[in-house]
Order: C-alpha cells, then sequence, then structure tokens
C-alpha cells in the first residue's frame, strides 16, 4: 500500500489556515479595525491552531469527499457567522451572542429590513470562502494529496506538539506586556475567560475564537473581577447620610463570594449630595414617556408642534444618547428603570424578568405615597412587561389587550395608536391624587418599507420634500406619536392637572429600521459616525418652567438618579449606575453599550481602543485607565448584580435583620 505523505497533511493544514485567517481578516477590513496589530497575529495563530485540529479530527476519515466536505462545513460556518456579526453589529449596535440569541427571532421578523441595513462591503467577507471552493475543485495532480490514505503517527504527534506550541504561545500573548494596550477597556486575559464584552473579544481574539469563547460562557460561565472596595470615611460636610449598620452586618455574614463582592463595591461608591435642584419638584406628580424609535427628527417643529410645544416649557438635553444594547427597547427601558447597565450580551428584560429591585423607580415613588403603574400599547410579544414591570414595582401593568386596544401582533408592518394609549392611559393615573405613570410608545416602530396605516396617514405633509418614502412612512407614524402628546396634555390640562404634573421624555433608540442616509437626510448631524447616530432626544417638561438647553452628555442611565434628586425621593444614589444630572459630581460623560464612552474633552473607542480628542485638551494614559476601570466596573457590577438578583437577596436580608432586632425590643 502507498504510503501517506507527511507533508500532504502539512499543506492541507497550511492552506486551511490561510482561508481562515483570510476570512478574519475580511472581517476586521470591513469592520474598521486595526490590521497591523498583535490582535491580528493573535488571531492568525488561532486560525492555525484550530486549522491543525481541524485537519487532525479530519484525518479519521477514510475518504476525500468526507474531509473536504467537513472543510468546507466549517470554513462555511466561520463565514456566515462573521458576516451576521457584521450585520447584527450595524442593525442592532452590538454583536450578537447566544444570550442575545432571543433577538434573531425579532431580526427574522424584519428579515428584509436587516439585509437592506448590510453595507455592500459586508459581503466581502464571503469571498475567502468562494476562493477555497474554487480551490477545492481545481484538478490537481494526483500525488498532491493522498487523501484516501491512512495518515501516519508522526504526523498525529506532531501534530499534537505544534497544538501545545501555539496554544501556549496564544495564551502568552494575553499576558506578554508589550503585546496589551494599556488603554483597552478589558485586559486581554479577563476578556478571554470572560468574554462578555462582545465588542473587545471579538476584535482581539476574532469572530472564531469568540463564537467558541461565547458557547462556553453560556455553559460554563466565569465572572472575572479582580478588586477590593473600602468605604470611604464619612465627611463631616456630607449632608445625605445613611445608617449603613444592617447593610454592613448583612455583609459581615455574608458567605456567597457574589453577593459580598456587590456589597463592598456599592458601600464603597461615593454618595452624591443634595443641590439647589433637590427637591425641585417636590410633591408633583410625574409621567415617564420613552418613545419608541424616537430620535431628533422630531424636533422638526412644522410636523411635530405638540413635541415643540412642550420644548418652550422645557429643560432639553441636546447631547443625549440612546445606546442600543442587545435587545435596544426593553433594556433601555430597564436601564431608564433602574439606572443599571442592561447586559450587552443577553436581553436583560426577558432573561432576568422576575428580579426585584426595591431601588427601581417604581418603589422610589411608592415610597413617597405615590400611585405607581405602567402602559403600553402592545401585548407581550417582545418584552415580558407583564412580568418585569410588576416585579420592579408597577402596582398595575396596562398592556394593549387591558386597555382594550385594538391591533394585531402577528401583523408587524401594523402597529398600535400611541393616541389611542394616551387617552385611555391617561384615564386611568388621573385618577389618583399623586400618580407616578410609565408610558411605553409603539407607533414609529419600523418597518418602514411597506404600506400601514399608520405609515401612510400623513404622507401628504412630506409630499413637497425629497424624502424617500420609507424615510416619509417613518415620519407619518412619528406623527401619530405627535398627536398622542398633544392628547396627553389635552388631557392632564382638562383634568386640572397639567399644572402639577412634571413629564419626562426620551427615545429608547435611533429608528434603525432606517438606512443611515434616510437618517442623515432628516438630522443636522453626521449619522455615519457609529455613535453620533444613537443621538435622541431627552426632555423633563412642566407647563411653568422656563425653557433652558443643557450641553451635557448623558443617556437613560441618568434618568433615575436625576428624578430622585429633582423630586427629593429617599434614595441611596450609590445603587445607582448613572448620575444626577445636576450633581456638581456629573461627569459629564456618556457610556455606550460596549464600553466606548464620550464627554466633553474625548472620544473613547472601546472597539479599537483609541482615543478621539475635541481640542487641545487630552487625557494620560492613567486618567483613561482611571476612567476605563471605573467604566468597567459598573458594568461588571452591573451584570453580577442582575444575575445573581441582588437586590432581591439584600432587601430580604436587611428586613429578616430588622424583624430580629424588633423581636428583642
Amino acid at each position: 500500500m502507498k504510503k501517506y505523505i507527511p507533508k500532504k497533511y502539512f499543506i492541507e493544514i497550511f492552506i486551511t489556515t490561510i482561508f481562515l485567517f483570510a476570512i478574519e481578516l475580511s472581517f476586521r477590513a470591513v469592520e474598521g479595525f486595526a490590521i497591523f496589530d498583535w490582535a491580528t497575529f493573535r488571531i492568525f495563530l488561532s486560525s492555525f491552531f484550530l486549522s491543525v485540529f481541524l485537519v487532525f479530527l479530519t484525518s479519521f476519515a477514510k475518504k476525500e469527499k468526507t474531509r473536504k466536505i467537513w472543510n468546507l462545513i466549517f470554513l462555511f460556518v466561520a463565514t456566515v457567522y462573521a458576516w451576521i456579526q457584521a450585520g447584527f453589529g450595524n442593525f442592532l449596535g452590538v454583536y450578537i451572542s447566544l444570550g442575545t440569541s432571543n433577538q434573531a427571532g425579532a431580526v427574522v421578523s424584519y428579515i428584509k429590513e436587516f439585509l437592506v441595513s448590510y453595507k455592500v462591503e459586508y459581503y466581502f467577507i464571503f469571498v475567502p470562502f468562494l476562493l477555497y471552493i474554487l480551490y477545492s475543485f481545481l484538478p490537481k495532480k494526483k500525488d498532491v494529496f493522498c487523501f484516501d490514505e491512512k495518515v501516519g503517527i508522526k504526523a498525529r504527534i506532531t501534530s499534537v506538539f505544534i497544538l501545545v506550541f501555539i496554544g501556549g504561545l496564544y495564551f502568552s500573548t494575553l499576558y506578554i506586556p508589550f503585546m496589551q494596550n494599556p488603554i483597552q477597556l478589558v485586559e486581554n486575559k479577563d476578556v478571554f475567560f470572560s468574554p462578555t464584552n462582545s465588542s473587545v473579544a471579538i476584535n482581539q481574539f476574532g469572530t472564531t475564537v469568540y463564537g467558541l469563547l461565547d458557547v462556553k460562557q453560556q455553559f460554563f460561565p466565569v465572572h472575572v473581577i479582580d478588586e477590593k472596595f473600602e468605604k470611604p470615611t464619612d465627611d463631616e460636610n456630607n449632608t445625605r447620610v445613611f445608617d449603613d449598620t444592617l447593610w454592613e452586618e448583612v455583609m459581615s455574614k455574608e458567605t456567597d463570594p457574589t453577593y459580598k463582592t456587590l456589597d463592598e463595591y456599592f458601600l464603597s461608591r461615593t454618595i452624591s449630595q443634595p443641590n439647589e435642584y433637590t427637591g425641585y419638584f417636590e410633591g408633583m406628580n410625574v409621567i415617564v414617556i420613552m418613545m419608541e424609535s424616537v430620535n431628533n427628527i422630531i424636533l422638526h417643529e412644522e410636523y411635530y408642534p405638540n413635541f415643540a410645544k412642550i420644548l418652550k416649557n422645557a429643560w432639553y438635553w441636546e447631547n443625549n444618547y440612546s445606546p442600543r444594547n442587545a435587545c435596544a427597547t426593553g433594556d433601555n427601558e430597564f436601564s431608564g428603570m433602574t439606572s443599571l447597565y442592561a447586559l450587552n450580551y443577553a436581553c436583560t428584560a426577558n432573561v432576568y424578568p422576575n428580579n426585584e429591585y426595591f431601588t427601581s423607580i417604581f418603589n422610589q415613588f411608592k415610597n413617597k405615597g405615590y400611585t405607581a403603574t405602567s402602559y403600553h400599547d402592545l401585548d407581550s410579544a417582545y418584552y415580558a412587561r407583564d412580568v418585569f414591570h410588576i416585579a420592579m414595582g408597577s402596582e398595575r401593568y396596562y398592556d394593549g389587550n387591558s386597555l382594550g386596544i385594538s391591533f394585531d401582533s402577528s401583523n408587524y408592518l401594523e402597529w398600535p395608536s400611541d393616541v389611542e394609549l394616551m387617552e385611555k392611559a391617561s384615564a386611568i393615573f388621573t385618577q389618583n391624587t399623586l400618580f407616578m405613570a410609565w408610558i411605553t410608545t409603539v407607533t414609529p416602530h419600523q418597518p418602514y418599507d411597506g404600506s400601514s396605516v399608520y405609515g401612510d396617514k400623513y404622507l401628504s405633509l412630506f409630499e413637497d420634500t425629497d424624502y424617500s418614502m420609507p424615510l416619509k412612512r417613518y415620519m407619518s407614524k412619528l406623527k401619530v406619536t405627535d398627536d398622542a402628546l398633544g392628547v396627553l396634555l389635552d388631557e392632564l390640562d382638562q383634568k386640572g392637572v397639567l399644572d402639577n404634573t412634571v413629564i419626562v421624555l426620551y427615545g429608547d433608540h435611533y429608528p434603525y429600521g432606517l438606512v443611515d442616509s434616510d437618517v442623515a437626510a432628516a438630522v443636522s448631524y453626521d449619522v455615519n459616525d457609529f455613535y453620533e447616530i444613537e443621538r435622541t432626544p431627552f426632555v423633563i417638561y412642566n407647563k411653568n418652567l422656563e425653557p433652558q438647553v443643557f450641553s451635557e452628555k448623558t443617556s437613560y442611565m441618568n434618568i433615575l438618579p436625576t428624578l430622585a434628586n429633582l423630586f427629593n425621593l429617599d434614595y441611596d444614589p450609590r445603587f445607582y449606575l448613572g448620575e444626577d444630572l445636576f450633581s456638581s459630581d456629573f461627569s459629564n460623560r456618556v457610556v455606550f453599550a460596549d464600553g466606548s464612552w464620550e464627554d466633553g474633552v474625548a472620544r473613547y473607542d472601546a472597539r479599537s481602543s483609541t482615543v478621539t480628542y475635541f481640542g487641545s485638551q487630552e487625557y494620560s494614559t492613567s486618567e483613561l485607565q482611571k476612567i476605563n476601570r471605573e467604566i468597567n466596573l459598573k458594568k461588571q457590577m452591573s451584570k453580577l448584580a442582575i444575575t445573581s438578583d441582588y437586590f432581591a437577596d439584600l432587601e430580604k436580608k436587611i428586613n429578616e435583620l430588622k424583624e430580629t432586632e424588633s423581636a428583642y425590643e
């Protein structure tokens, strides 16, 4: 029998490595990641390692055809996965994880919009795979590969030695100092073992390795927290102080390392002090409206007069952002209610709907004597609001069904009317003497490329514009939301409570069902910027307010602590990872889903670990490391608090201690 020629076996490894590496390079190129850096070297090593492992396994197959099929399947899966990651990153703002797989269902519902959103260059990712197919079926000399012969033991042993060597070299790249970026948000060794920041992980390890690490993380999760926290000494000048005796007793008895870490972290945080705006709205009603798919297009006064009317008696933050998370609407609603960072690798509102937060916006207002209820004009087809709103403390959640709003949740072209939502919701919450209401709208939801009742209702308003039809349909739907705001103002006025009511409005995310060029046609800022497109309005309105425009950078993370201060609620600022916008310690910084951030000095891109400065002022490396450490800690601690249901556990243990003390009195 003809013996297998070992070098042919290793040529196969070489070819597989080249094509797998080419797939990764194509992804880096279309995503704008650096090519000539240590991450690329690390990705080459992993491509080599995986190719050796693949060829080693397939060498046990007896037939050449079987080996070819397995190689083709592997490279095809790697290609499609990279292509899908590019699409999700563009469409949803974050790379997909197994934890966000439920969002794949949402994308299927809008598959046309998802595919239309793909940039032409994303299809370049398929080029290496197509070339591999071409190579595989080119005629070759008979002795180039002896696929039908058995692989010798020496070749297999050599493969094992190569795997050990490349594996060791690969892991060394996670630790060797000169191979690290000193201002990277998460250290390579940490993100490798706990790849919850998909942007950093994909940049540093490539899509193929990230996919494998993501699978590992889902089944064998690792939390990397290598920090010690100490409670600061009391400052006699502080006027907002708390008795932490019971909390510290809970911590001293805590045996669970996760809960103990969280206790130490939250106790170590700075307590923001009262300021000139503390209690500004004390005793007034409050309505928080999260507006579906509303960005700064709503600033067109000629089309949206009710929003313009609100701005005439409002505080308006012109640099507000609504970064998209794993599921933009549900997670950004969650963050608005809790001031915690939603998980960027899972749909927080759906994966952890039963978590309880005594710190939530509902519970904080209820503790002040408010009746707290919530409203939405759809059912629970997308998010388990009927569960997580109640778990958060809403006394009653009213969805479209309970409000008697007609809709067909199976028809994704037609969405319920926000006008009907405002009419029916306001009739309920205004019956209370002191109310807090949370309203989530839905009419402007995508898609915009098909005819629909509300997408066509106001098309005549835009007939003299050169806007595309999808943009016109979106703006027509948005007009319905503006009408709903007018209905709300009229209802409050007729009930005689408008003067004593504060209305807070923010957009859950920009209308990403539109292509960027459509958004660009109707706003004044550069939507080609990955982060600037996340701009949305944030408004605090009262009929008697003097209008004021604020330029500070902010997001939905700051809504709850700001309202807690404005209404002088009995709250502990340490539990909120956002900030009071009026605090003297406000950082003037917005943090995006992947840990990137922007303030008045610079923008930090967590994907590439690079900094862009806006002026002459610059941060030192140590200052950047400090900012990144703080942001990463906030995100890590949010993750631990959410996944462990920390706030429910803490409240339970403190209440148990209170009961024990009462029994001895």
